[in-house]
């Protein structure tokens, strides 16, 4: 069983699903393949566009009865991915854009050539004001390409890490070593959807457990796409 921290299921906000028909497609594919909580993450850009809380709540709501319906043992979970803006704490406390299931951790992203100044920046920021950052995708970060940087943001500003499950199964060889090399340093904290799809961005947790079964053992693969993400949301809220 897996837990998705990040996942674009609800229909008719950002990239992700576009269609009910597309979000319905979205969670029979995660559900049967073993998802057991999932956080809607769509996108939100604090400052810049206004997020779409009634339209994202009501196709929300949608979603909690698509799964009713069809009698999926799956709790789902409000939330957003923020790329970081100034604005960010701001809108948060204000309520604008949804924490995950009403707690005070918050998935956040970057351009991929942020400076590494960016990402302290804003877990500086958010941590002062009693926010639990989560970086998305870290793997997408230019400066994170150096462990240091990755270490030091995890244990000096106690920054939560999320890695791609697709980066797992599909990734490159170098990114396969810099992943290892993390991974093997303790500094990574969950592995996540990030699925926009059922075709060129799916739910493939499945496929990434095997793997990190394989590579390391079952203890790792377990933390990593569930244990560490089921101790987050034990603090939230279900939708």
């Amino acid at each position: 069983m897996f837990v998705d921290m990040h996942h674009h299921f609800v229909y008719g906000i950002d990239d992700g699903a576009q269609t009910i028909e597309d979000m319905q497609q979205m969670l029979d594919l995660a559900y049967t393949s073993g998802a057991e909580r999932i956080v809607a993450t769509p996108h939100a850009t604090p400052g810049r566009h206004v997020f779409q809380m009634e339209r994202y709540l009501d196709h929300f709501e949608k979603a909690k009865v698509w799964c009713a319906e069809r009698e999926y043992d799956l709790k789902l979970y409000k939330g957003c991915e923020i790329f970081y803006t100034e604005d960010a704490a701001r809108l948060l406390d204000e309520g604008l854009i949804p924490t995950i299931g009403g707690s005070r951790y918050v998935l956040v992203e970057f351009s991929p050539d942020a400076p590494y100044a960016r990402l302290k920046q804003a877990a500086r920021a958010l941590g002062s004001v009693g926010y639990q950052p989560i970086f998305a995708h870290i793997e997408r970060y230019d400066c994170l390409r150096k462990t240091a940087y990755v270490e030091e943001i995890y244990r000096d500003y106690q920054v939560i890490t999320q890695v791609n499950a697709s980066t797992i199964v599909r990734g490159g060889f170098f990114t396969w070593q810099w992943l290892r090399k993390v991974i093997r340093l303790g500094c990574l904290d969950l592995i996540s959807s990030d699925a926009h799809n059922v075709s060129t961005r799916r739910f493939c947790m499945d496929q990434c457990y095997e793997r990190l079964k394989r590579s390391f053992d079952m203890e790792l693969a377990q933390r990593l796409c569930r244990n560490n993400a089921m101790t987050i949301l034990d603090e939230c809220e279900p939708g």
